[in-house]
């Protein structure tokens, strides 16, 4: 009930405040969500970038240790001439003893390197020929021509590159090298090494999880149909898995990793498609224990600069979360703050709208009786008379007089003068309805409008006011009167011919006796 009757009395300020207030908030919470978003999307990319970098320098690491390992075992007249007598012969045998010799001698070091993330060593003969995979030595004789372009490459070119590619069997961070002997160009060798050795040397420096993503396009054109089995479906649409990085001994368990990317799987597998490398923002209760995670795609590009795959990093993101929790706080700080200026305005506008009506109230109505005075009624007269005549209404005017008042004032003093025009006063508010109007017309005078009433029915309210006021009390006076006059609104009248008329009745009461009502019935 409370409420509801501050509602009512203060519904303006409070619908203001209320606005205010919303439309405020508004304004804060699409700022903030933006600022907060901008501060992790920043993060993100500063993260992103030192991703890469990370992962940049851990291939460099590998990369010197095929360098390493081209020139103390391959770069020799030994081996060199080996690949010289394979390329000019065309005989089968011939070529299988070679690579039988070229076997034996580099396996020793080649076991040696895997230790170190080494996982292929291959040899080609000009025109991108297998001549021996030290990982498969079985498979060879068969040609690589536009499935390994990087062989292509420095066939063509006869320099050394080093770039990521799908093979036959593996996947891998290659480095291909021309073999010359005399000048004369004899083939090709590949030191490279997978995502596996860059997965265990991450691992090693930051405590972090790493999987490896391949595209299934890449691994459906390139990949021996039985050597698909290196794969598996990711949560991602389009994209493999490396079964390989596939480990549980890694920071995060895998079904905790694949829940993450389930729940992600649409956002991702549309920015998959973009090619570019980017980090997302993860936290979900239900999932890893509330913690906030940030996973990261680095796109890994071929020998044409098109990604072909992506390392995902996962990370446990307390510093981002940190960032976020007082990006946060701000939010409900301003809230809070926004709040309490609200109730200010609303206090300011609710003692703005007492003021106001104070004011009004000082204006329009007499100050010792409280009714309306005689500069309200002169305002809405006209107003009244026009509704009465549009919608074809009665209107009556009740004129009432105190009888003798300046006797009273003068036998009794003001002050009880003043007690007998609060009291009729009071009367006219207890015994009229609510659609009726009375004002203090001036002095001891009193005029009542009466809506939708004819003269007949006002002279009856006149005459049961003109008896309570006859039987009420007035402190030590022994009685009070009143003289009443009653007219009905006429079509022709107007505010001023409406007055006098009723005036007219007013003055015949006094002059028939005074302490009774005239009404225009008797005219």
């Amino acid at each position: 009930m409370f409420f509801k009757n501050f509602f009512k009395k203060y519904k303006r300020p409070f619908l203001i405040s209320l606005f205010f207030f919303v439309f405020v908030e508004a304004v804060i919470i699409i700022s903030t969500d933006y600022l907060k978003q901008k501060d992790i999307n920043y993060y993100l990319g500063i993260f992103t970038s030192n991703l890469k970098s990370d992962i940049t320098m851990a291939n460099a690491h590998f990369t010197e240790l095929t360098q390493l390992f081209y020139d103390f075992n391959i770069d020799n007249k030994t081996i060199v001439s080996i690949m010289a007598k394979a390329s000019e012969t065309k005989d089968l045998n011939r070529r299988a003893v070679l690579r039988e010799k070229l076997y034996k001698m580099l396996h020793p070091e080649y076991i040696k390197m895997e230790h170190y993330g080494i996982r292929q060593l291959h040899f080609h003969l000009p025109g991108s020929i297998s001549f021996l995979r030290f990982h498969r030595p079985k498979k060879f004789g068969d040609s690589l021509v536009g499935i390994r372009e990087i062989i292509d490459y420095v066939n063509k070119y006869k320099i050394p590159i080093a770039a990521f590619e799908e093979g036959r069997i593996f996947n891998g961070f290659r480095n291909v090298y021309p073999i010359f002997q005399d000048k004369k160009f004899i083939g090709t060798v590949e030191i490279s090494f997978s995502f596996n050795a860059l997965q265990d040397f991450l691992i090693k420096t930051d405590s972090t999880s790493y999987l490896f993503l391949m595209k299934q396009k890449v691994v459906a054109k390139k990949v021996w149909s039985s050597e698909k089995k290196n794969y598996m479906q990711s949560q991602f649409r389009g994209f493999y898995f490396d079964r390989e990085t596939l480990s549980n001994t890694m920071q995060m368990r895998l079904n905790k990793i694949y829940a993450i990317n389930k729940a992600l799987a649409a956002i991702v597998s549309k920015k998959l498609t973009e090619g570019k490398s980017f980090s997302l923002y993860f936290h979900q209760k239900n999932i890893y224990d509330d913690a906030p995670i940030i996973i990261s795609f680095i796109a890994v590009p071929n020998i044409n600069d098109k990604t072909v795959a992506y390392i995902i990093h996962y990370q446990f993101a307390d510093a981002l979360h940190i960032l976020i929790k007082n990006s946060n706080m701000v939010f409900i700080v301003l809230t809070l703050l926004l709040f309490f200026i609200a109730l200010v305005v609303m206090v300011y506008l609710q003692n703005e709208q007492k003021r106001r009506k104070k004011i009004f109230n000082n204006a329009t109505h007499d100050a010792l009786t409280g009714l309306y005075n005689r500069y309200a009624i002169n305002h809405f007269f006209a107003q009244k008379i026009d509704e009465a005549k549009r919608y074809n209404k009665p209107l009556s005017i009740i004129f009432c007089d105190i009888d003798f008042f300046k006797k009273i004032n003068d036998t009794y003093g003001h002050n009880i003068g003043d007690f007998v025009l609060k009291n009729i006063a009071i009367i006219l508010k207890n015994y009229l309805r609510s659609s009726d109007i009375s004002a203090r017309w001036g002095g001891e005078e009193f005029i009542i409008f009466l809506p939708q009433t004819s003269s007949k029915e006002a002279a009856k309210i006149a005459e049961k006011l003109r008896q309570i006021i006859e039987d009420s009390l007035f402190s030590s006076i022994k009685i009070v009167t009143c003289s009443f006059g009653v007219a009905e609104l006429q079509a022709d009248d107007t505010a001023d011919s409406f007055l006098k008329r009723v005036d007219a009745l007013l003055y015949k009461a006094k002059e028939n006796g005074r302490n009774r009502v005239e009404s225009s019935l008797k005219d």
